[in-house]
This record gives structure tokens, C-alpha cells and sequence, in this order.
């Protein structure tokens, strides 16, 4: 199998090199016609008697009879002196060698022939020529002649190369290749001697190396020379060495068939060469177009005659018509339609343009200017100004571009522009075959829909496509749409428009869902009617037969097959009646354009007139109006009703969504995120740019929620634009609302006296504060007595308020509403017991307790507060019973208070309403009546309050006697509360022995100091 695959490759190798070997030559024949001899110097003194002789290639010399004439024109003798040769070229050049000599015939007698020099060159008489075939003209090797030059004299050279040789003479010629066109094996019109082995000076040195440059025998060149205006300090019309790449892939990308076999052997696949060549700089003016005498000028003087006849021309220019910012035309008769003029001298000049509502709405920034409704770019050649968010205002430049492309355009301008004036110069017109505009089914190059940006092939940044048409699309009927079916295949996206709606886009893919043709936002059933190419400026087409017949009126433009709008952009021609001249083509075609393209540069006439293109301010409304159909920009705004609220209040939030992006918002999702982190989403319906939905929220305030605290709801948007993709710019699509909360907060304060005899009157002062935002409700006091400390309203000396309600050993004070700010005080006295021994600390624990207005508790407010027991020294001469009873003034109303404070029995002893405090009535009835146990007991305990209480005897004072000591009982205080105990539980013995014990103290018989 390996022997077969190379004998297989040795044939093949046989075939190509056997090929290669049968074009090692070109066959041409070559004519010389000799029209003209003059005589200027007599080689015998008289007229002389003139004959050529004559070699072409590697040919014999050929001569004619000699004419005796001084100024004749040979070619019309019979015979003529025109001489014809056939003649192989060989493989590695293009120049043919041409000898012309011219004699002098004389006879014997005169010493021979004479040769006349006709040569310029000195010392030289002959003319050595070299004939190019590829330029079809001539030179000499000596470079005196110019290429083609018809007419030569001699510059006389006496004697030369022998006696009576060298005088001068004029010759007259031509030279043609009559054997018809050259080898051009892929039909562009460059032959392929040409492309193999380019253009060369007289010399045969290289002058312009086509094949280096790119070109191919087998595979369609294009060649455009361009020269461009200088511009000024600021900018420059020479084009970008990107556009010109661009332009070298969008031609190598295009779908035209090499020529297959190539009979050179050059691999090579599908494609069109394309080589720029980038000429001359020219001066800088206003205004200029392909037909001007000043385009014409500077192509003579800088296009190279040798390369013109294989190259379309074209003048990187500045304007069209002053202030129009047309993209450029074509093309020029003068040259058989081939050449064209870019003018974007004017573009990118435009920062930002109203909208379709006719009003400005943005503002200018930096050096920009205002005119009418645009922002013009300013002397820093920057675009600083951006559109207002939410307007209608379009960016036609984005903000911070401009270096580099004012004044001349983007490298995609200068690129589409070429391609789109070379497509006409290659016989294509706004419609393909037809001057049919903006045909969404044509994505193309030549159509304004995509020109000069490029045909759409995916959503921004996707680099859009520069291309001709390829010719897949169905057709479109206007009268007849079906918006269930997509376009057709493909990965481009189309644009249409009807008039007084917003342009449209949508993938040309079948698989989309449905194109709204009639721009109404519903799916209609099929089929409708739309004008999907309103902005065509078609007014009258030439019917069958191919001729406009109709009446040019106003300002439009009459072309051989079509009249179109003028620059009122109005069309004000109709179809003459009985023609076969149409209106606007309902039925909407594509067109191969690559398959229809003329590249045959030797053939005139391939040309497609266009008029005035394209203007900046159009292009660039249409190029952004793609990116702004699928940039949908939602914004977010969240409000809530209360500013300030309590906690237990419920707020309401409402949040508006707004689309005011260009572009339509779908899958739109808003997710409402409460303060406490809860997050609720909710799908809202699609959003057309322009559109809002409102939505609300609640949130009730939790009643734990701080004074002074800030709760924020916060409201978050995603959406997709119409095909699917994110949304660009999320800046705004989150809005927040906030709320402040205000609750109440007490703070409670609490003093006692800090040192006190026992049961002297202690004041306890409480200080509520409401230091929070809100009023405190249902505010509530409390203190709760120390063990042993007593409390009536009677015995209450404070600055007050006296408690609501005094309930086992607890002080209440029900304090109502608080004030945010406000501060409540409550003072009162209270007392301990006589009991209670000196250096005991007692501690009253206090507490507030509130809530809001809005159902909320909070937890209390505490504080406590402590006093000292302090004791007296005593004054050891404690008083019996019946002194006590004989002297009421003995018992103040400080002594009488201290028992009290001790012991509330005696309070009401007399029959009276218990009251809080004792009196001397009731005292009195306490000892009188103290007759019979436990009575007498209770009397007798009365007394020892009285001793104790009047600093007589402590209760810390030690006792001791016989009883006591088998009441196992050592201090005045302990003998008192076993007396109290008794009397809780009485009997006759306990009541007896308590009573001794109490008369021993009483007497100041048990005391022990």
C-alpha cells in the first residue's frame, strides 16, 4: 500500500512539473508599424534613401525596399512597413526585445549603406526597445524615452560606428500586441504574466511586485490604489492600516471559487486577493467628487499608467457636498465606472442627536458645542458629553472616543465605505440587482441597513461581519408576511422599520420564535401586510425593459434603471402611465452578490452608478439603533410610606420598575429583599423600553427592633434583553428605602439615705427617663421593700407622687404615657424596724415596666437602692410600762411612727380603721386593756418598742436573767421578736415566760452593757 501512495505522489509530482513545463512560455504576437521618417541631417548631401530593418523577440530581421523621401509615412507604401511576429515570452519575464534600426542605401561607388542614429542615447544609433506585455507598452533600456513614446530622434553621433554613420534622423512608430488578451486564467482582468511577475521598470528592476503583494493567476485580484488629502494638524484622510486589513479578510473570507487545476501549481484555496495600495497625499479641499476635474488630475497625475489599467482608483477625500457627511460615491464614466471617492471628512464629528421625540435632552459637556438638535465633538477632538438616562437623545459616538477618528472615521467606516463603493464599482447596487433598499432579507454591504458598520453576526461586542451577500435568503413579500417564520439560516440578525415605529431587529435563524413585522407587539396570524423597508428612497424602477421611461421630477436623481429620492429625501417622481416603469418593489429579493460580482477590470462599464451615500448622522443612528434594540436598562426606584415609624408598625414599600433603555426587557425578575433578610421574588411581565410595573411589599417592624435604628428594604431587578443575553448596565437596578425607627427607651435611676437610725424615715428617690425616639405606654413603677422596712402612705414624708397601690411589701406607681424625652421622679420615705440591729444594709429593688404605642413590650427598667442601718449608743434607762402609759407625751409622733415601722398590731387596737400609723388613743388602748394574756404580753411588747425606739435600749443590747437565758435568748431585739412569735401562737406558759422576760427589760433588770 505505501509503494502505491508513492508512485501515486510521483505522479502527481510528474503531472504538476510536465504542466508547469507546458506554460514555461506566453505566446503573443507583436505588430510594429513604422509611421513616420524625417529627415534631419542628409546623409549624401540630398535626400536620402531610407529602409528599415527590423527585429522583434528572437526573430529574424525583416527589412522593406528603400524610399527616397525626406518626411514620409512608410506605413502606407505597399508594401507597408509594418512588420509582425510571433513570439514566446519566456516563463520569468514580461519584456520582449524590439530592434528598429534605420539605413541609408547607397551604392558601391558611395562606399555603402549608411546607418542613420535615432537613438537619443549617445554613441548609439540603433532603438533598443523592450515591449511589456503586461502594460502593453514600451520603453528603452537607457530610460531616455517615455513608456509608449511614439516619436524619437537621434541625437547624432558622426561617424559612428563607421565613417559617414550616425546622422540624425526622426522615426515615427507603434508597437501592438495583436493576438488578443493574455493568459487570465481567473478572469479578473489582470493577466496572469501579471500577477505572476508584477509590473517592471525599464530596467526590468521590479516596480511593483503583485505576486508579493498577494495576487494570484488562479485565484480574482483587486487592486485599488488610494490616494487621500492630507488633512491638517489635527487629523489626516490616510487610510488605517486596520481598515485595510479588514478589507484583506473580508475579500480573503468571500465565497468565489479558485481556479481549479491552477496550471502554475500554486496551492491555494477559495477567495478574492484584495491589495491596497496606499498612494499619495494631496492637498486638502472642501468638497470633491469622482467626477471633478481635481479627481481626475490627481489621478493622472499619481495613479502609475503601468499599473492603471488593472487598478480602481479612488481618493480618500473629505466631503461630498459641505456639511452632508455623505460616505463617498460612484462611480466615474470617465474610466468605465471603476473608480469611486471616499469622503469621511465629516464623520465622527456628531457626539450625541436627539431622538424621535424632536427634542434634545442631554446635556453638553466639556468643549462640546450645541447645534440645533445635536452635540457636535469640540476642539479636543473628544466626545465628552452622554446622553440623559431615560431619554430618546441616541449616543452616536461613545463618550471618550474621538482621537484619531474625527475627521476621518473609524477603521469599520473607512473599510465599509470601500467595500460598499467598491461593490458598486464591481456592478452592485443598494439592492443587489436592483436599487431596492434596506431589504431586511439582504444582509449586505451595499445595503444602508449595514453599511458601513457590517451585517449584525451576534449581539455587541460580536465583531460585525463585512460581507457581500451570499445570496440564501428567501424572499420577502411586503403584502404577504408570516411573523410565525424567521428569515432564514443563518447566525446574522436583520433590521427593518416601518415607518413612524422604532426600527427592529431579529436573528435571521428559524428558530426563533416569531418576528414582529408590523412592530405591534403581538404575534399576528399569518399573513400581514408591513412596509419593512419604508426608508427604501426607490421612486420609479425601470421595468423589462431595462429603461427608464418616467419623468425625473424635482430633485431626484435619474439613473439608467431607476429614479430615486433627492436630497429632500422625498420622492416626487411616479411610474409614467402605460410604461412598464414600477413604483417600490413589494416583493423583497436577495442576491448573490458574491456570485454576480464583475471583477474584469479590462472590461468597462461594470459599474453601478450609486449618487450621494450614506450620510454619518443615518449610520451611526442605525449602528447604535442595533446595540440599543437589544440593551434594555432597568432602574429600580423604592419608596416607602412612613419616613419614621415605631416598631410594631407595618410599612409599605413600593417599588417601580422602569425599562429606560432603548431596548426591551424579558425573563423580568424582581426580588424585594426585606430588612430582616427575607427575600420574596416576584416574575413581572416584559417591559418594552419605555415601559413600568409597580409592586408592594409590607414589613411589620419587629417590637425588638432599637431606638435610632435605620430599616432598609432593598428591591433588586435582572432581566434579559429580547434575544436572550443579560443586561449590560446593572448600576441601577437595586433601589433602597429606608426608615427610621423611633421606640421608646427608659432608663431608671434609684437613691436611698444612705445611713439611718433604725426605723427613722429613709427617702428613696426614683428617676424614670425616656431617652428613646417614641413615647413609652402603659409605663409602670414598682419597688419592692427591703426585708423589715415598712411603708404607709400616712407615715410618707416624699416629695411624692405616694403610690397607686401598696401590696405586701411592693410600691406601685402606674405612670401612664412617657414622652420621648420627658422625666418622671417619685420620692418617699419608708422605715425599718426597731428590730433591726446597727450595720445592716438594705437594699429596695426597683423596676419600670412599659411598652409602645403600637402593642409592644419591652423588658423593665431596673435599679436598686441601699440605706445603712446606723445605731445609737443607748442611754441605758429604760421606762416600765406604766410610765409609759402615765406620760403620753413621752410617746412623740416620731417614737410613734418608729413602732409602727416595728409593728402594725396596734394600729386599729382601738376599734378605729387601721390607718398606717399609731396614735396616742390607740396606744392607750393597747396598755389598759392589757389585763389578762396574751394582752398583757402585747402591752408589755409595746413598751420595749417604746424603750428601744427612744434610744433607751438597742436591740442589740445584751440581756440576760434566768428566764432569758432559758428562753436561750440574748439580746433585747431577739427577746422582742420571741415575744412576737408567741403572741402569733400563744400559750399560757410561753406567754408568761416572753412576758417576764420583756418586764426584765423593761425594768433594766436583764440588760448588760
Amino acid at each position: 500500500m505505501r509503494l502505491l501512495t508513492v508512485l501515486f505522489l510521483i505522479a502527481v509530482g510528474l503531472v504538476a512539473v510536465n504542466t508547469s513545463a507546458a506554460q514555461a512560455a506566453t505566446g503573443v504576437t507583436l505588430r510594429l508599424t513604422i509611421n513616420k521618417i524625417h529627415q534631419i541631417e542628409s546623409p549624401d548631401n540630398g535626400t536620402g534613401n531610407y529602409f528599415p530593418e527590423i527585429r522583434i523577440g528572437n526573430g529574424d530581421l525583416q527589412r522593406r525596399d528603400a524610399v527616397e523621401d525626406d518626411d514620409f509615412n512608410p506605413s502606407v507604401f505597399d508594401p507597408p512597413w509594418i512588420f509582425t511576429q510571433d513570439v514566446q515570452v519566456p516563463d520569468d519575464t514580461t519584456k520582449v526585445p524590439v530592434l528598429i534600426r534605420l539605413w541609408d542605401e547607397d551604392g558601391g561607388l558611395n562606399g555603402g549603406d549608411d546607418k542613420l542614429d535615432i537613438s537619443p542615447q549617445n554613441q548609439d544609433d540603433d532603438l533598443e526597445l523592450q515591449y511589456d506585455i503586461g502594460t502593453d507598452t514600451w520603453t528603452d533600456p537607457g530610460d531616455l524615452l517615455t513608456p509608449g513614446q511614439t516619436y524619437v530622434e537621434g541625437d547624432g553621433d558622426p561617424n559612428f560606428p563607421n565613417a559617414h554613420d550616425g546622422k540624425r534622423a526622426g522615426i515615427g512608430f507603434k508597437i501592438e500586441r495583436i493576438s488578443g488578451p493574455l493568459p487570465d486564467t481567473d478572469v479578473d482582468g489582470i493577466p496572469d504574466v501579471i500577477e505572476r511577475f508584477g509590473i517592471r521598470n525599464p530596467d526590468d528592476s521590479m516596480k511593483f511586485d503583485l505576486k508579493q503583494l498577494g495576487a494570484n493567476p488562479c485565484r480574482k485580484t483587486i487592486i485599488v490604489w488610494m490616494d487621500w488629502m492630507t488633512g491638517d494638524a489635527q487629523h489626516t484622510h490616510k487610510p488605517k492600516d486596520a481598515a485595510l486589513q479588514e478589507l484583506k479578510r473580508a475579500f480573503e473570507d468571500g465565497p468565489v471559487k479558485a481556479t481549479q487545476p491552477c496550471p502554475y501549481g500554486v496551492p491555494l484555496d477559495d477567495g478574492v486577493d484584495f491589495i491596497p495600495m496606499v498612494g499619495t497625499g494631496i492637498p486638502e479641499q472642501n468638497v470633491m467628487t469622482e467626477k471633478d476635474t481635481a479627481f481626475a488630475n490627481a489621478r493622472a497625475a499619481d495613479l502609475p499608467k503601468e499599473l492603471a489599467p488593472y487598478a480602481h482608483y479612488t481618493i480618500f477625500a473629505h466631503d461630498l457636498v459641505a456639511g452632508k457627511a455623505n460616505s463617498g460615491q460612484c462611480c466615474d464614466p470617465g474610466r468605465g465606472n471603476r473608480d469611486f471617492i471616499v469622503t469621511l471628512g465629516e464623520w465622527r464629528t456628531w457626539c450625541i442627536s436627539g431622538g424621535p421625540n424632536g427634542t434634545l435632552e442631554s446635556s453638553v459637556v466639556g468643549d462640546d458645542f450645541l447645534k440645533g438638535d445635536q452635540i457636535g465633538v469640540g476642539p479636543d477632538l473628544v466626545c465628552n458629553s452622554k446622553i440623559k438616562k431615560g431619554s430618546d437623545d441616541i449616543q452616536l459616538m461613545k463618550v471618550g472616543s474621538g482621537p484619531g477618528v474625527v475627521f476621518s472615521g473609524t477603521a469599520r467606516d473607512q473599510a465599509g465605505t470601500v467595500m460598499h463603493e467598491l461593490g458598486h464599482a464591481l456592478g452592485l447596487a443598494h439592492g443587489g440587482n436592483s436599487r431596492t433598499n434596506y431589504k431586511p432579507n439582504y444582509l449586505s454591504i451595499m445595503n444602508y441597513a449595514y453599511e458601513p458598520a457590517g451585517i449584525p453576526s451576534g449581539l455587541d461586542p460580536a465583531p460585525r461581519r463585512l460581507d457581500y451577500s451570499r445570496g440564501a435568503m428567501p424572499q420577502l413579500d411586503r403584502g404577504r408576511l408570516d411573523e410565525s417564520k424567521a428569515i432564514g439560516p443563518g447566525d446574522d440578525y436583520a433590521r427593518w422599520k416601518i415607518s413612524g415605529r422604532p426600527e427592529q431587529y431579529g436573528p435571521v435563524d428559524p428558530v426563533v420564535d416569531w418576528l414582529d413585522w408590523n412592530v405591534n407587539g403581538t404575534e399576528d396570524p399569518p399573513t400581514i401586510a408591513a412596509d419593512i423597508n419604508s426608508e427604501d428612497d426607490v421612486c420609479v424602477l425601470a421595468g423589462a425593459n431595462n429603461t427608464v421611461e418616467s419623468t425625473r421630477m424635482g430633485d431626484d436623481l435619474m439613473f439608467n434603471d431607476g429614479i430615486i429620492q433627492g436630497p429632500d429625501n422625498t420622492c416626487q417622481s411616479t411610474p409614467l402611465a402605460g410604461s412598464d416603469d414600477t413604483g417600490r418593489d413589494p416583493i423583497l429579493t436577495d442576491y448573490d452578490d458574491w456570485g454576480h460580482l464583475k471583477f474584469d477590470v479590462s472590461k468597462p462599464g461594470g459599474g453601478a452608478e450609486s449618487g450621494s451615500e450614506i450620510d454619518f448622522v443615518t449610520a451611526a443612528k442605525i449602528e447604535v439603533g442595533f446595540q440599543d434594540f437589544y440593551t434594555p436598562d432597568l432602574a429600580t426606584t423604592k419608596t416607602v410610606d412612613k419616613a419614621s415609624a415605631e416598631p410594631g408598625d407595618t410599612l409599605t414599600y413600593t417599588v417601580k420598575v422602569d425599562n429606560v433603555g432603548k431596548g426591551a426587557a424579558k425573563t423580568v425578575k424582581l426580588t424585594d429583599t426585606l430588612p430582616d433578610g427575607t427575600a420574596v421574588a416576584r416574575d413581572l411581565p416584559d417591559l418594552a423600553a419605555g415601559a413600568s410595573r409597580s409592586e408592594t411589599f409590607t414589613y411589620a417592624i419587629p417590637c425588638a427592633t432599637e431606638d435610632a435604628a435605620t430599616v432598609t428594604n432593598s428591591a433588586t431587578v435582572v432581566g434579559k434583553n429580547v434575544a436572550g443575553g443579560a443586561e449590560e448596565d446593572t448600576s441601577d437596578n437595586t433601589g433602597k428605602a429606608s426608615t427610621a425607627v423611633k421606640a421608646p427607651k427608659l432608663t431608671l435611676a434609684a437613691s436611698a439615705t444612705p445611713t439611718a437610725g433604725s426605723a427613722e424615715a429613709v427617702t428613696t428617690t426614683l428617676t424614670v427617663k425616656n431617652i428613646g425616639g417614641a413615647s413609652a405606654t402603659g409605663a409602670k413603677l414598682t419597688y419592692k421593700l427591703p426585708p423589715e422596712v415598712y411603708y404607709s402612705t400616712a407615715l410618707d414624708k416624699g416629695a411624692g407622687p405616694k403610690p397607686g397601690t401598696v401590696s405586701g411589701g411592693t410600691l406601685t406607681w402606674n405612670l401612664g404615657t412617657l414622652a420621648a424625652g420627658s422625666t418622671t421622679t417619685v420620692a418617699f420615705t419608708s422605715r425599718s424596724s426597731l428590730l433591726v440591729v446597727g450595720g445592716t444594709v438594705l437594699t429596695g429593688q426597683s423596676q419600670v415596666s412599659y411598652g409602645n404605642a403600637k402593642g409592644c413590650s419591652y423588658a423593665p427598667a431596673t435599679a436598686t437602692s441601699t440605706s445603712t442601718v446606723t445605731e445609737t449608743a443607748p442611754s441605758r434607762d429604760p421606762r416600765p410600762q406604766g410610765i409609759w402609759l402615765a406620760f403620753p407625751s413621752m410617746r412623740t409622733s416620731e417614737l410613734l411612727a418608729r413602732v409602727q415601722a416595728t409593728d402594725t398590731r396596734f394600729d386599729g387596737i382601738d376599734g378605729s380603721t387601721p390607718d398606717g400609723q399609731l396614735s396616742q388613743h390607740e396606744v392607750t388602748a393597747a396598755i389598759t386593756l392589757a389585763q389578762l394574756p396574751p394582752r398583757n404580753l402585747r402591752a408589755e411588747l409595746l413598751t420595749t418598742y417604746f424603750n428601744v425606739g427612744s434610744r433607751r435600749i438597742n436591740a442589740a443590747t445584751a440581756v440576760r436573767t434566768i428566764t432569758i437565758e432559758r428562753l436561750h435568748l440574748h439580746t433585747v431585739g431577739e427577746a422582742a421578736k420571741h415575744a412576737q412569735q408567741t403572741l402569733a401562737d400563744p400559750s399560757l406558759i410561753g406567754v408568761t415566760d416572753a412576758m417576764v422576760a420583756l418586764v426584765e427589760i423593761n425594768t433594766g433588770i436583764a440588760e448588760r452593757y
